[in-house]
């Protein structure tokens, strides 16, 4: 009887910090959801009971020019009404970046589990696909082309980011009518997903990468 005793109180400690943890999770909200290039996003982090907050775009990089890329910094946030707030800077590429937290420099960062989106209009609605190559056949027969070759393609120096949300593909096709090998055209393609479980849709189509 004194060890069904005793272990009752145990449950309920266990219970009362996992529903503790949960509770603990932190909720974090960006205006717009969506940016477009260079559009500024406020956030709001809840739930974290902290003396200091910082937010880093992870991947997101700042527009040096020729120079090597170079991620943007942290952004330590002001707590306004029971809520950390601040305004991201703007990434210098669109894509998926992962929101990472941290309590303060020297703490260890932790991954919200969110993601900041910089996203041209309309691209949530495109097709998607389980495949990223996929992406780039769709984008092709788009253009009512005809594919030659495709070939993954090495992230250039200036692109950090998460090589799990986005990939570069460069594509050699026919335009309409123009079967010929001298009329063949290049293109790069980058496809990317919502979410390291999400499916592949376009980011970007460029001529160079």
């Amino acid at each position: 009887m004194r060890r069904f005793v005793l272990l009752v109180p145990i449950a309920i400690v266990v219970v009362f910090a996992l529903a503790s943890a949960a509770e603990a999770a932190p909720q974090v909200e960006l205006q717009p959801a969506v940016a477009q290039l260079r559009e500024r996003v406020t956030i709001a982090v809840s739930g974290i009971h902290a003396r200091s907050l910082q937010v880093l775009l992870a991947g997101a990089t700042k527009v040096l020019g020729n120079q090597p890329a170079s991620q943007l910094p942290w952004l330590s946030l002001h707590l306004v009404d029971g809520a950390w707030r601040g305004t991201l800077p703007a990434p210098a590429l669109p894509g998926v970046y992962p929101i990472v937290l941290r309590t303060g420099a020297g703490a260890t960062p932790v991954r919200s589990g969110q993601f900041f989106r910089v996203l041209a209009p309309g691209t949530g609605i495109q097709p998607s696909f389980a495949n990223p190559v996929d992406v780039v056949r769709w984008w092709v027969h788009a253009q009512h082309a005809k594919l030659v070759a495709v070939k993954a393609w090495p992230r250039p120096g200036f692109d950090l980011r998460d090589l799990r949300l986005h990939r570069l593909f460069v594509v050699a096709y026919s335009p309409p009518g123009h079967p010929q090998v001298r009329d063949r055209l290049g293109m790069f393609v980058t496809a990317v997903r919502d979410g390291y479980s999400g499916r592949w849709r376009l980011l970007e189509a460029t001529l160079e990468p």
